[in-house]
């Protein structure tokens, strides 16, 4: 998949001078190329890697949960974000949507997850499993 991205990203290479950002360029060509892919190999299998350091902490492994449970589009829009560390212009761009559309999203996907994150946590102090802030 990363030898497509550069040959499609050498064959558009004339549009990379329109761009927000070289990276949000090729962001976006990626994209492309990996959701071609995921048409033609349906079904695939959704692989988390877990870090060390989720092992120990139970509450980072219930904001990957509720990142996982999250709309592909939030989802995505999120982890462009807080992963890719792409600004908001980078973000419209590489989704071909509004500026306005990566605010609502990340704003929905805070939401959601918030109110994930909360639930959880309750129940884990219901049940006496999960930290006590007493």
């Amino acid at each position: 998949m990363l030898h497509d991205t550069f040959v499609q990203a050498l064959r558009q290479r004339d549009r990379l001078d329109q761009a927000v950002s070289r990276q949000a360029w090729l962001f976006g060509i990626a994209r492309h190329v990996g959701l071609t892919a995921a048409r033609r190999h349906r079904p695939m299998l959704a692989i988390l890697v877990e870090q060390p350091a989720a092992a120990r902490d139970p509450e980072l492994l219930a904001m990957r949960r509720a990142m996982s449970d999250l709309p592909a589009e939030l989802r995505q829009t999120l982890e462009l974000r807080l992963h890719d560390r792409l600004s908001y212009e980078e973000i419209a761009e590489v989704l071909e949507i509004p500026i306005g559309t990566v605010r609502s999203r990340l704003h929905a996907a805070m939401i959601r997850l918030r109110r994930s994150m909360d639930v959880e946590i309750n129940d884990q102090r219901s049940s006496g499993h999960g930290p006590s802030h007493s």
